[in-house]
């Protein structure tokens, strides 16, 4: 069957990127969707146009209701609408690039099937981008400044060689660059491409310092490379001299205690978090609660492994909030958020979590295992960590006495410390990890009863 709908990619120069192939399918259309740019370069188009901006309801709209066009050549396919009326007609959507990368493609997709939809690739703004900037991109980190795009730019950039960035506008560059050197995170050689494919085409190769401030031409694509990676950049005795930042040589898991800003050994040990960290059973896209944060080690390594969700830390004492947002900027999270005080207050106002950590409760365990009973979503964790005998048992009777399946683990940890040329093994105190899980025959998993229905 055919697709109803061809979204063709418009290269950055403009009708010249066109294949023939391409150019016969626009050739048959009978409703034209595109921004004015992209309209402009086919004036000799007689059939509908449609001017795309921030309109995409109404896009679609129009899309749904053209109806069989008389004037077509092209015999309708059977495409229905929303309300199962037949419609015809070859529309053409116009859209930079690889309409796939960032593009309308997806939208089309999820709102009226694959089998409506025809894709037409060309080469993206982001590709020509690197190429001009004689960057390689296989290793290449890629996001949008869209919606959460500031989080994801951060993000990238707390672990990513090479960023490459579909702006907005012209002041968007100066608006990244001061964010990334707000959270310390300078280390980049900037690539400002602007009017790709035009004849007033400019790459620009600035420090991160020098794009700040500045306003550059609206068509623009920003390539980001972390000095001393290897890419183009810096010259190779200046890269010598350049450390990178600490994020980009850290592991996805297992920080060492000695990264993290933290006072009198208030820390989650690196055996102990890695082992509750693999027992609170975390997907990329999980809310995490992390109760009595302390120095943030937990939550900071949470938000690593969560990349599409967001980590609540809670914790009282000043000194340690402090450590922990001195902790966020050093590794560059960016999907973690703070609240000073002391749980279960404030814990209303977050969302429902998939995954909670309880490394201190401040006396208030109870309150807080009664908060967590009534939030936490079907089929997530509780771990708590304790080394008194007296929190055991307070934990493991309280989630028992709330209806969750209950699991201990004794973690034992000893390290080999040196003595007189030989090694010898110098115990730590042992750690009780405590597991509660939603018991599977008293709490139904709504995720999966929605699927099934």
């Amino acid at each position: 069957m055919r697709s109803n709908i061809h979204i063709i990619g418009v290269g950055v120069e403009g009708r010249e990127s066109l294949s023939q192939k391409a150019l016969k399918v626009l050739e048959s259309a009978g409703l034209l969707i595109g921004g004015e740019r992209h309209l402009d370069e086919f004036p000799e188009f007689k059939g509908e146009r449609f001017v795309l901006k921030a309109n995409l309801k109404e896009m679609l709209e129009v899309i749904i209701s053209s109806g069989d066009s008389p004037d077509s050549t092209t015999p309708p396919n059977p495409l229905f609408s929303k309300e199962g009326v037949p419609i015809g007609g070859r529309v053409v959507v116009l859209a930079s690039g690889d309409p796939g990368l960032f593009g309308i493609a997806d939208y089309l997709i999820r709102n009226l099937g694959q089998d409506a939809v025809e894709i037409t690739p060309n080469v993206s703004a982001m590709q020509w981008a690197f190429a001009k900037a004689k960057v390689s991109w296989n290793d290449a980190r890629i996001v949008s400044s869209h919606g959460r795009g500031m989080d994801k730019i951060l993000e990238a950039a707390g672990d990513a060689e090479k960023i490459g960035i579909f702006t907005s506008n012209g002041d968007e560059p100066s608006e990244i660059a001061e964010l990334l050197i707000d959270n310390g995170l300078n280390s980049f050689t900037a690539y400002i491409c602007e009017d790709l494919g035009m004849e007033t085409e400019k790459v620009l190769e600035m420090q991160l310092s020098d794009v700040s401030g500045k306003s550059f031409a609206a068509l623009n694509v920003m390539v980001l490379v972390r000095q001393g990676s290897g890419g183009r950049g810096q010259g190779a005795e200046e890269n010598k001299k350049i450390i990178p930042h600490p994020s980009s040589l850290i592991p996805i898991l297992g920080l060492p205690d000695s990264e993290f800003a933290h006072s009198k050994g208030l820390i989650t040990k690196e055996e102990v978090r890695a082992v509750s960290l693999a027992k609170l059973r975390m997907r990329n896209d999980s809310i995490v609660w992390d109760i009595g944060a302390g120095s943030g080690s937990v939550g900071i390594e949470a938000a690593r492994l969560c990349r599409d969700g967001k980590v609540f830390a809670i914790e009282k004492e000043p000194e340690r909030v402090a450590h922990i947002y001195e902790n966020i900027k050093k590794f560059g999270i960016a999907n973690m958020i703070v609240l000073e005080g002391k749980a279960p207050e404030g814990l209303d106002g977050l969302s429902d979590p998939d995954a909670v950590f309880i490394g201190g409760s401040g006396g208030n365990l109870s309150d807080i295992l009664d908060v967590v009973k009534g939030r936490l979503r079907p089929s997530g964790r509780i771990v708590i960590n304790a080394i008194t005998l007296e929190t055991l048992h307070e934990a493991t009777t309280g989630l028992k006495d709330r209806g969750f399946d209950v699991d201990v683990v004794s973690l034992n940890i000893a390290r080999s410390k040196d003595l007189i040329g030989m090694k010898m093994f110098e115990a730590e105190n042992p750690v009780f990890i405590i597991i509660g899980e939603r018991s599977k025959g008293t709490v139904p998993d709504l995720r999966t009863s929605a699927a099934k229905s």
